[in-house]
């Protein structure tokens, strides 16, 4: 069962799988990305003529709500992605029992567009409550991990914030996979980690609180959680964001 909350609104897309909203193949990406993309931005094509626009629209809206800091390289290691974003010094994890393994979080996010522009897969016409729409699409990979200052990063296992603990004890395999990647999902959009909110541990140390919410306030938001870990699909869940004009 696909977890979901939107607006109703006429370019809510009627969507019971990830089928439904034609994702590519892997292969349609750079042999460097590691991992299938875990969030999928679909923007009406009512509101950017183009991809660059919608690229535009939500790296605008994702850097506003979160206050992301934009890095477009050059890059150790980009894994094929055209730019990044990161938030960091979140949530520091103190134990007496493990002063050598003690961090603090980050949220990293690669954005892939250009990959999906050049095989013309950047517009894809989608079945909504109004009838046929064209959406431009974006493609991202988040997730969330030990800061990268840090000597531990990426992993620490038994960490009970980002390791293989808690509701993720039992998921076997690769632990950005099956770990890493649903937290970052999970703050993306809700501004959560296993469900407690994330402040900011800098500044005003206000609440990040995700996207959702954020996009809400001006657009018809449709936002749609899967499970994946299928064929090439290699991470946990994807998540869909729908992104609409408001009637």
């Amino acid at each position: 069962m696909a977890a979901h909350s939107q607006e109703p609104g006429p370019t809510a897309v009627d969507a019971a799988s990830l089928d439904d909203f034609q994702l590519p193949p892997k292969t349609v990406f750079d042999r460097a990305m590691p991992r299938y993309p875990n969030v999928w931005f679909y923007v009406d094509a009512s509101l950017a003529d183009s991809q660059a626009a919608a690229m535009r629209l939500v790296a605008d809206q994702v850097r506003a709500a979160m206050r992301v800091r934009e890095s477009y390289g050059p890059f150790s290691n980009a894994e094929g992605a055209d730019f990044e974003v990161t938030i960091e010094h979140l949530q520091p994890w103190e134990d007496a029992e493990h002063r050598a393994l003690q961090h603090a979080h980050a949220f990293h996010m690669r954005y892939y567009h250009s990959a999906l522009a050049a095989a013309k897969l950047d517009r894809v016409t989608l079945r909504t409550r109004a009838g046929s729409r064209d959406f431009y699409r974006v493609a991202a990979s988040a997730h969330y991990e030990v800061g990268h200052a840090n000597p531990n990063h990426a992993d620490v296992e038994i960490c009970p914030i980002c390791g293989r603990t808690g509701e993720y004890a039992s998921q076997p395999g690769n632990l950005v996979e099956r770990v890493h990647d649903p937290l970052g999902l999970e703050f993306l959009l809700n501004g959560t980690i296993r469900n407690v909110v994330v402040h900011y541990h800098h500044e005003d140390q206000r609440e990040v609180g995700g996207i959702i919410r954020a996009l809400g306030d001006r657009f018809a938001v449709q936002h749609q959680v899967f499970p994946a870990q299928s064929g090439d699909r290699n991470t946990l869940r994807i998540g869909v964001v729908v992104i609409g004009a408001r009637r």
